[in-house]
């Protein structure tokens, strides 16, 4: 039997960034194989393994526990890691597990090694078990949005993707990704071009670290070129922009190279760049600017390029509203995921939270006048619900009774403006009652995560005994 430690460093070999899910989904029902455990697989490569109860809890309901296999996929300045073909280089340090330079995957691979610990262990006492790998959850929760509910036959399910080992999640935010595009050709030569690169910023995941005010890189380089025309009066063309990756994720690192004509005083441009980091020298205290002057090159036109730095100064970045009733809770927030340029186009991705259907729809149209007027075409894709919230929750009673009595404190009722796949599963099954657990683990969707590991062995015990009590209630 191994232990789920083992599961994790063995999963970390295996590829699985969002939608690259094909390799995990055949380790996975190779497992399934190998221990005469039942599977269905669909074509998004979700994975549902099902397990008989044991020593005792054959004949009680089952439980369903419920991770995604996909993992955000970044990566430090400089590093040459391939997320398509490469593993995941552990380091562990002074108690902790991180990865050299790339994000860890504890987000949710701490889920996957769990419930493969649970499959294969023949000792400890449970209920039956259904088992739900999800695919391209951290791009929209595309898999858990696909995957056949009606397969699920549980009442009670422990969601495995969130943390903070004394906490359950007892609601959480909708959400929907967007792109804003405009389509031009690199057709106008500037005979002179400055490239600006933004380093060392914390980034992080938009839903949980939306409150933080850490620098956003994509935004914050829109911002500088932005104040070279206006302040300097030095008329600009994007060459290039290269900033974030996903949609839901602060980004923490990038660059733009900006053509233009005449002298730009590096004084004023050093200027300007310090009024723009002032303001996170508290949040995002190690963020750095640097400028290297390049030779002139083919870049966008003028308008075009304006155009597309506006809307990025304009995007309403960070939280707009707040829970009136539940500390520290966002009710609605947008993230500037990416900006990023190809040859024949600009592109804007972002994304907006919020457990409230209507204020979502409030920020769509905001964004469409938005677009509109600085004439960018939009698309909208992988809106999902929110986890809304139970106020009579047996299977929740339980646990903060239980664990109570386990641990001597007080269970954490976590209220969450990050996106869950239990919004789904609730909207599906609208009696299934629901805790989460989840380990101690930080800085997630940047290459900095990392995961506690007596942590990560604390709540696995926990998840083990817990579940032995579920076998003998209901």
């Amino acid at each position: 039997m191994n232990h789920p430690k083992i599961w994790f460093e063995r999963i970390s070999q295996i590829p699985r960034g969002s939608l690259n899910e094909k390799q995990i989904a055949d380790f996975l029902v190779g497992f399934a194989k190998k221990h005469d455990l039942s599977f269905v697989r669909d074509d998004m490569h979700n994975v549902l393994i099902r397990k008989a109860g044991q020593h005792g809890g054959e004949s009680a309901p089952s439980v369903l526990l419920q991770g995604h296999t996909d993992m955000v996929c970044e990566k430090a300045p400089g590093s040459n890691h391939d997320f398509t073909r490469d593993p995941i280089e552990l380091i562990e340090e002074n108690g902790w597990l991180r990865a050299n330079d790339t994000t860890l995957g504890a987000d949710d691979g701490f889920a996957v090694a769990y419930m493969l610990a649970l499959l294969e262990n023949r000792e400890i006492k449970h209920p039956p078990l259904e088992c739900l790998f999800t695919a391209a959850e951290e791009i929209g929760l595309l898999g858990a949005v696909a995957f056949d509910t009606s397969l699920i036959h549980s009442k009670r399910c422990i969601g495995l993707d969130s943390g903070g080992e004394n906490r359950t999640v007892i609601t959480s935010s909708g959400g929907i990704r967007g792109k804003a595009r405009i389509s031009a050709k690199k057709e106008r030569f500037y005979p002179e071009a400055i490239e600006i690169t933004i380093s060392g910023a914390i980034g992080g995941h938009s839903g949980n670290d939306i409150l933080k005010q850490r620098a956003n890189a994509a935004q914050l380089l829109a911002r500088i070129v932005f104040a070279i025309k206006d302040q300097l009066n030095i008329p600009v063309g994007l060459i290039d922009i290269q900033a974030g990756k996903s949609e839901n994720a602060i980004p923490f690192a990038g660059s733009v190279t900006v053509g233009f004509e005449g002298d730009l005083n590096t004084n004023h441009l050093n200027a300007i760049i310090q009024r723009h980091l002032d303001p996170h020298k508290l949040t995002d205290p190690n963020v750095e600017i640097t400028c290297q002057r390049t030779s002139g090159q083919l870049g966008f036109d003028r308008t075009v390029s304006e155009r597309f730095v506006r809307f990025a100064v304009l995007f309403f970045q960070g939280v707009q509203w707040m829970s009136p009733e539940i500390a520290q809770l966002p009710l609605l927030s947008a993230n500037l995921g990416y900006l990023k340029s190809e040859e024949d186009k600009l592109i804007a991705g972002f994304s907006f939270r919020s457990p409230i259907a209507d204020l979502l729809d409030q920020n769509i149209s905001d964004i469409r006048i938005l677009s509109d007027l600085l004439e960018l075409s939009l698309e909208f894709t992988s809106r999902y619900p929110g986890y809304p919230y139970q106020a009579d929750s047996p299977l929740r009673n339980f646990y903060q009774q239980w664990f109570k009595a386990e641990t001597g404190q007080d269970l954490i009722l976590d209220a969450s403006h990050g996106g869950l796949e239990l919004g789904i599963w609730k909207g599906a099954i609208p009696d299934l009652d629901i805790i989460t657990m989840g380990p101690i683990h930080e800085l997630i969707h940047t290459f900095n995560e990392k995961l506690d590991l007596a942590s990560f062995d604390r709540v696995y015990m926990r998840l083990c005994k817990f579940l032995g009590v579920l076998a003998d209630v209901y």
